[in-house]
């Protein structure tokens, strides 16, 4: 089973999001694999400010379930994280998903703008041990650091492939020598997702305007709870 979460806060959620789920239901579902994907909504992040009240970003998020499930598509949402006391870090979340899911092969989504500041996170070369990284193409990877573009491809049969490091004593050893551990690990994804971010969503919406790339029901909860009138 490949377990597929999709992780960020969600400050609302919107088209970027729904259409990288989309994309990824598309191409797993294609070669039939069996799969589940999950938006693992975030606490808070350490490079981040304080985000909107959980419940609101998981009612939303309970919204985007509904659009996709109108479209026959299926996603959850893992509440792991979303309940911790903030600042959250994800090789915590790995490690327990690993402990949760030791059978199964574990997918991280994210854009590329965050694969380039990978290397800033917290224990990422652990990380990268626990999970494979499924990146959109949101901003270029020539920005991204020689250790994580050794792991990185555009071929998603290698992509599927290459498997994980279980065996501890290697784990340890490859990470006290500072080796890079060449396995393509990284699928790098140049299919094409709205270049939209939650932030300018918030901005427009503190300006009293309709955001493009925001699903409509999304847009009528926002309004419905005054949310976002100021930008955060």
């Amino acid at each position: 089973m490949r377990r597929v979460f999709l992780g960020g806060s969600f400050d609302p959620v919107h088209d970027g999001h729904l259409d990288m789920v989309r994309l990824i239901h598309h191409r797993l579902s294609s070669l039939g694999l069996p799969f589940v994907i999950s938006f693992l909504p975030t606490a808070g992040s350490p490079f981040k400010g304080t985000p909107t009240d959980p419940t609101h970003r998981l009612n939303m998020l309970s919204l985007a379930c509904d659009i996709l499930k109108h479209q026959d598509m299926t996603a959850s949402i893992d509440t792991s994280e979303i309940h911790q006391t903030p600042p959250v870090y994800t090789i915590d979340t790995v490690r327990a998903l690993a402990q949760r899911y030791p059978d199964d092969e574990r997918i991280f989504v994210m854009g590329g703008d965050s694969l380039a500041s990978l290397h800033l996170w917290r224990d990422y070369k652990e990380l990268l041990t626990y999970i494979k990284i499924w990146a959109f193409d949101r901003a270029g990877s020539d920005d991204v650091v020689p250790d994580i573009l050794v792991r990185m491809t555009d071929d998603f049969g290698k992509f599927l492939q290459d498997g994980f490091l279980k065996d501890d004593l290697l784990k340890d050893k490859l990470l006290k020598t500072n080796n890079s551990f060449n396995t393509k690990s990284i699928f790098y994804d140049t299919s094409p997702v709205p270049a939209v971010s939650s932030t300018q969503i918030r901005h427009a919406l503190a300006q009293n305007n309709k955001p493009c790339h925001l699903p409509e029901p999304i847009f009528d909860y926002i309004k419905t709870h005054e949310l976002y009138k100021s930008v955060l």
